[in-house]
């Protein structure tokens, strides 16, 4: 049996308050955040290196963190940290083209244009791999959410994509030349 809550719930409500705020918290921290995982970017470790990698990925292109599922039981999508070979394109000038089903099936298809060093990581960790293995194979969603705990309390990748969002939507609001604006 479901149940669905009315958008104007009390518990809704609540619900989208808290992860409002856990996005504003965001807000005043991002930038300490950005500066550490650019700067384990160039990590020795490969380790810190994906984790950074990825983190770069979620936070620029707002890709959701991805799970481990049976995929004899599911359809084969993937996040961040479930991404392949086979999901990747290296192009010039450090544009790489994603290509990959995403939650509930969605296709994701993105070409970009990303940081340099991401973009080297990004080829070495996929150097020499088959389609089939994993880019971030030294990372999965329970260490990158950990690391992001560490960081922040109650932090996510999720958190990640709401911040955006919100960030994505006060520039347009405030852009006078966009004609949703309320002016």
């Amino acid at each position: 049996k479901y149940v669905y809550l009315a958008s104007s719930s009390r518990f809704k409500g609540e619900s989208d308050r808290n992860k409002y705020n856990k996005a504003r918290r965001l807000h005043k921290k991002i930038d300490d955040i950005r500066r550490s995982y650019t700067k384990d970017l160039v990590d020795r470790d490969v380790a810190i290196a994906q984790r950074a990698t990825a983190m770069y990925l979620i936070d620029k292109l707002a890709l959701r963190v991805g799970n481990e599922k049976d995929t004899s039981e599911a359809a084969d999508t993937v996040g961040c940290c479930s991404l392949r070979v086979e999901h990747i394109q290296f192009r010039d000038d450090n544009v790489i083209e994603l290509d990959f089903l995403g939650k509930d099936s969605i296709a994701y298809h993105n070409e970009v244009k990303i940081d340099e060093q991401p973009y080297k990581n990004l080829k070495k960790f996929c150097a020499g791999k088959s389609d089939n293995k994993d880019i971030f194979c030294q990372l999965n969603p329970t260490k990158l959410n950990d690391h992001l705990k560490s960081l922040m309390p109650d932090l996510s990748a999720k958190v990640f994509r709401t911040y955006n969002a919100s960030i994505t939507l006060e520039t347009l609001l405030s852009d006078p030349n966009n004609p949703c604006n309320p002016k």
